[in-house]
């Protein structure tokens, strides 16, 4: 039997684009963040951006995905974070 990673999907939204994004459930919320702001080509301020869930809710960046309560197929949202931001 493999013991396969898999590889989940979630859309990330940012200025009214979005983005798909695999991420793994044990892989740390700041590692799909840093995927993210690839993504949208953000360069500046990148200390102060953070993902959001659907209901508005800031995701630690220590967090696993899984932990963070992600699951496939959710919309997460990139912004700047209220707490980093001061």
């Amino acid at each position: 039997m493999e013991t396969k990673t898999k590889n989940e999907i979630v859309v990330v939204t940012f200025n009214g684009e979005d983005r798909t994004l695999t991420y793994q459930p044990h892989e740390h919320v700041e590692a799909v963040l840093n995927r993210a702001m690839n993504a949208f080509g953000i360069q500046e301020n990148r200390h102060l951006m953070s993902l959001f869930n659907e209901a508005g809710t800031e995701l630690d960046n220590h967090n696993s995905m899984q932990d963070a309560g992600v699951k496939p197929g959710d919309i997460l949202v990139l912004r700047q974070s209220t707490v980093k931001g001061g």
